[in-house]
């Protein structure tokens, strides 16, 4: 069954951020969701035990399909709407819920660019193919507190922000957004970066999301 995807805005974006995850993880995988009829939410895994996504305008085949990143990557290069065969049994998991995430705090710019700093920093210690020690990934390395919820970031979190290029540097224009929104929905963390988000599920493992 080969899966279609049309994308009439932010097909660029959602290219830059596949084409990193698929330069982490040349086996990742892409989920879908129709979130509105012209709104696509786009989800791929990660080897640090996190997704990342990208929000379009467009409309996807079928709601919750699955396919290879590497299959996605080459149709938007080549501007065509088949993306390749369905992959559904290669996602880990449930995505994330579409609603319900409370708002608790927003990481200002030198808090951002602190922690992408200490992920950078990580990147360039730890070059081998499986990526950083978990040990290391596990470390938490902020605490956001509001409206009556807390949420406690590690640094995987943090990495996957810096790997996948969601944290604008300091070339980016003056209009990009130079903070982090940290929402929580249940067991779930979101964190909302100018150039995508990132969900991170405490207490499951590093292959469920």
């Amino acid at each position: 069954m080969l899966e279609t995807l049309s994308v009439t805005s932010g097909a660029r974006g959602l290219q830059a951020l596949i084409a990193r995850a698929v330069g982490l993880d040349k086996m990742a995988s892409v989920r879908f969701r129709q979130l509105t009829p012209d709104v696509v939410d786009v989800f791929v895994t990660t080897p640090f035990g996190v997704s990342a996504s990208r929000r379009v305008n467009g409309v996807v085949r079928r709601d919750g399909a699955a396919v290879g990143a590497q299959d996605l990557l080459q149709a938007l290069s080549e501007n065509r709407e088949e993306i390749g065969a369905a992959r559904d049994a290669s996602w880990p998991g449930s995505l994330p819920p579409a609603t319900g995430f409370t708002l608790i705090d927003e990481l200002p710019t030198h808090v951002v660019r602190t922690l992408a700093d200490q992920g950078q920093a990580l990147a360039r210690q730890f070059s081998g193919p499986m990526g950083p020690p978990a040990s290391l990934m596990d470390q938490e390395v902020i605490s956001a507190e509001g409206n009556g919820k807390t949420a406690h970031i590690p640094m995987r979190t943090v990495f996957t922000c810096t790997s996948l290029g969601l944290i604008p540097g300091f070339e980016a224009p003056n209009e990009v957004p130079r903070h982090l929104r940290v929402s929580v929905n249940g067991r779930w963390t979101r964190v909302d970066a100018p150039y995508g988000s990132v969900y991170h599920s405490a207490g499951l493992g590093l292959s469920v999301f």
